[in-house]
């Protein structure tokens, strides 16, 4: 291996080898420029010129002895840094630790709450689910649902006369109707005009009015139910008896025919609006009836 070229003090010495060194050539080399000059002047060498070199190496120690003073105190101020950095994380450590616990407790007490509201919404709706089969049949019997199925059709027209008794009037219809309601209907449309609790077939002015709506003859009146029994039972009630007396007595006529489907719409919507009624509860007391005067 060939050997490696000869390197600089300044590249192979330590560094405060090399300050020293370098700081005592200097002197070497000034002392001895002093003194040849004092020889060339033929003055006599002085007694203190061997100690230059030793105080300059006093200064020298000094300087390194203040520089490694200083580091120290350098060093001391960052151990104190570092040490209020660590105290002032272990603090913000421990603050998360509290935060994240008080998170935990509010997330177990959300958990049980949403358990308990879970449990309700369940309960609701096995409740709606309930209520749902009740609900479609009370909208079937009080006409606000639209509802399809069996029954009968029943077509009254004017006497084909002309004669005005013979014209089909409110009341005529109100009885078949009340016919129909005994005969078990659970349905009732006449002309397009669903029957409702708060249903009128009345006369206005000429023509006959049915949820304020105007109908003429003929008037088509579907009523689902049996409609295996339907017409024989409106035949037997009483309201079913007085309309086919008055068909006979003033020459309107009518038909029955069985309908094996029909379809019905819902009643008016705007008779769901209450506007002085409101729902009560069982345990309100019902106001006493006055005592008629003797």
């Amino acid at each position: 291996m060939p050997d490696s070229p000869d390197l600089p003090p300044r590249v192979t010495l330590p560094l405060l080898d090399l300050i020293q060194r370098q700081s005592l050539d200097e002197d070497y080399l000034i002392a001895a420029e002093r003194r040849a000059v004092r020889t060339a002047a033929g003055e006599p060498e002085s007694p203190r010129t061997g100690g230059h070199p030793r105080r300059v190496a006093a200064v020298a120690v000094a300087v390194f002895g203040v520089m490694a003073a200083t580091a120290a105190v350098q060093t001391q101020r960052n151990a104190e840094v570092r040490d209020e950095g660590r105290a002032s994380l272990v603090a913000r450590i421990d603050d998360q630790s509290a935060r994240l616990s008080r998170l935990q407790e509010r997330i177990a007490v959300l958990r049980e709450e949403n358990a308990d509201a879970e449990g309700r919404v369940r309960r609701l709706n096995e409740g709606e689910q309930g209520l749902t089969p009740r609900l479609r049949r009370l909208g079937v019997r009080t006409g606000f649902t639209p509802t399809r199925g069996e029954g009968i059709r029943v077509t009254v027209k004017d006497a084909t006369s002309g004669d005005l008794d013979g014209t089909v009037r409110d009341e005529d219809l109100a009885l078949l109707a009340d016919g129909l309601w005994a005969a078990g209907a659970e349905a009732i449309a006449i002309n397009g005009q669903r029957l409702t609790a708060l249903s009128a077939i009345r006369t206005s002015g000429v023509p006959i009015e049915v949820n304020g709506v105007g109908i003429a003859s003929p008037y088509t009146v579907f009523a689902i139910g049996d409609r295996a029994t339907m017409q024989a039972a409106l035949m037997d009630s009483s309201s079913g008896i007085a309309f086919d007396g008055l068909s006979r007595r003033f020459g309107f006529t009518y038909e029955l025919q069985n309908e094996d489907q029909m379809s019905l719409p819902a009643g008016p919507r705007s008779f769901l609006l209450l506007r002085s009624a409101e729902q009560g509860t069982s345990d309100e007391q019902v106001p006493p009836k006055l005592e008629e005067p003797l």
